[in-house]
């Protein structure tokens, strides 16, 4: 019958009018596994999601959904003693982990299967929450938060949400105890970087490695149109080294005061404003899928 694997698809992701159709076309594809489907409610999905793994035969978890199913699924497996590795199928409005995987629609997730490539994924503790992506305060956080805000949905929505945010043109202060150092910087965004970019495919962090053991800061300050276009050839090229107004400190552990109360978010999920994030690499990793090995053949 060959190994056995579970799919967990959480149907309220993203607009996709056919997820029932891809969801077959996953379970036809997994080469070499016979696909149990189950569908989150959102009703205590994580201590159902334990029940369902602890003391199974899976030696696979296929995750349907955007960067907040795949960390419900994740956290739930991070104290499992034997836990099986995660593929991810990207599903959801973000999908920024799945991008920073390599993996931009069901056809690579597929591939990542097919090829085998996996990576022992670090996974950072954020004030006591799993974060595996990405967190920031500032421009994205504010951006995140209109988007939510919206009743639409789709990129078109979210370029509006982006412009709207990008003529507030906010600035805001932070303390930050990093390596031994305290430092007080201003900044438009401040982002606290596992994987390398977004789920647009903006590279926001172009030297950050998901399995490398540290996590990276980055500040971002543009200050005038000028900076702003420079920031935008910056994104275009994947490279900041050049530009003044962007600050990046590499860590295993930090301390961010939020002076001015700037919106935050772990994970696309927005959160209150805190005053201090701790923030620390957790002992345990978790083993995902990548796409990288296909794309290099």
């Amino acid at each position: 019958m060959g190994k056995h694997a579970l799919l967990i698809v959480n149907p309220a992701s993203g607009n996709l009018e056919n997820q029932a159709e891809l969801v077959q076309n996953i379970v036809l594809n997994a080469s070499g596994f016979r696909v149990s489907v189950w569908n989150t409610t959102g009703e205590a999905d994580g201590p159902k999601i334990r029940e369902l793994i602890e003391g199974s035969d899976y030696e696979l978890i296929i995750v349907g959904g955007g960067d907040g199913t795949i960390k419900l699924v994740a956290s739930e497996l991070e104290n499992q003693k034997h836990a099986p590795p995660i593929l991810p199928i990207p599903f959801g409005s973000a999908n920024g982990l799945s991008s920073c995987l390599g993996i931009q629609n069901w056809e690579d997730s597929v591939k990542a299967l097919e090829h085998g490539e996996t990576i022992m994924m670090d996974v950072l503790d954020v004030n006591g929450e799993t974060c595996l992506h990405v967190c920031d305060f500032g421009f994205n956080a504010g951006l995140i938060k209109k988007f939510e805000a919206s009743d639409e949905r789709g990129m078109g929505s979210y370029f509006k949400s982006s412009l709207a945010q990008a003529f507030e043109n906010n600035r805001y202060s932070f303390g930050i105890k990093v390596n031994g150092e305290k430092k007080n910087i201003n900044a438009k965004m401040l982002v606290i970087a596992n994987g390398d970019r977004y789920g647009t495919g903006a590279k926001i962090n172009p030297g950050g490695r998901l399995d490398d053991g540290t996590f990276e800061i980055i500040a971002l300050n543009p200050d005038n149109l000028k900076e702003w276009m420079a920031l935008t050839m910056a994104f275009i090229r994947e490279d900041f080294s050049d530009l003044d107004f962007v600050h990046t400190f590499k860590t295993d552990t930090a301390v961010v005061e939020n002076l001015h109360h700037a919106d935050f978010h772990i994970d696309g999920e927005m959160k209150e404003q805190p005053e201090t994030v701790d923030v620390k690499l957790k002992k345990t990793k978790i083993k995902f899928y990548t796409n990288f090995a296909s794309q290099a053949t």
